[in-house]
């Protein structure tokens, strides 16, 4: 495992949860989320991801602890709540370091830290989300242009077609270990954000 998401809160921090859903709304709205993250994050991270829910009573439409779509999917019975499972979960896990944590609860974002883990709160989350989207429907767009493009009248010898077929083919070599990567966020912060999360890792005031 080398992601961890807080589920409710990452949920609600999406607009995923509407103020008065139904049992089965809520439902509905819990597995359209594990559906949209396991579409926009594909195989290789989900089968590395693990989200966990409160739950007081088991779910109904889920065991315990079950995989869905490659994505790890834990209730926290038997625990006060979902943060208290996460925060097993960071304790015991054999290398903290490769672990990413995604929580704006201050209980996990410090068990996070103290474990050295890096965390990202809910709403720098879905910024990744939205920004992997855009980048799945530009990539989708070339493919399907370079598809309706004539082979016999295609050149290859400018800058712009160039750039061009880069642009279609350029991640065709992304192994699952940079795909992984692209999921790290790094891209959306800013130095300074880096810097803070360096401080924090190396225990600095």
């Amino acid at each position: 495992m080398r992601y961890l998401i807080d589920g409710y809160n990452v949920m609600h921090a999406g607009g995923r949860l509407g103020p008065k859903l139904s049992r089965e709304g809520f439902r509905r709205a819990r597995r359209r989320f594990l559906d949209e993250l396991a579409e926009t994050l594909g195989p290789f991270v989900a089968a590395e991801t693990t989200v966990v829910f409160d739950a007081s009573v088991p779910p109904g439409d889920f065991a315990p602890v079950s995989t869905y779509r490659g994505l790890t999917v834990v209730f926290a019975l038997g625990d006060e709540n979902a943060d208290a499972r996460i925060e097993e979960i960071v304790n015991g896990h054999p290398n903290p370091k490769a672990l990413t944590v995604v929580s704006s609860d201050n209980r996990i974002k410090v068990a996070a830290t103290r474990r050295r883990c890096r965390s990202f709160v809910a709403e720098k989350f879905w910024e990744l989300i939205d920004t992997l989207k855009e980048g799945r429907g530009r990539s989708e767009t070339a493919r399907a242009k370079a598809a309706m493009r004539d082979p016999a009248t295609d050149r290859d010898d400018s800058p712009d077609e160039a750039a061009y077929w880069m642009g279609v083919f350029g991640d065709l070599d992304r192994s699952p270990e940079m795909r992984e990567a692209s999921a790290r966020i790094e891209p959306l912060m800013t130095d300074a954000e880096l810097e803070q999360i360096k401080r924090e890792i190396d225990g600095e005031p």
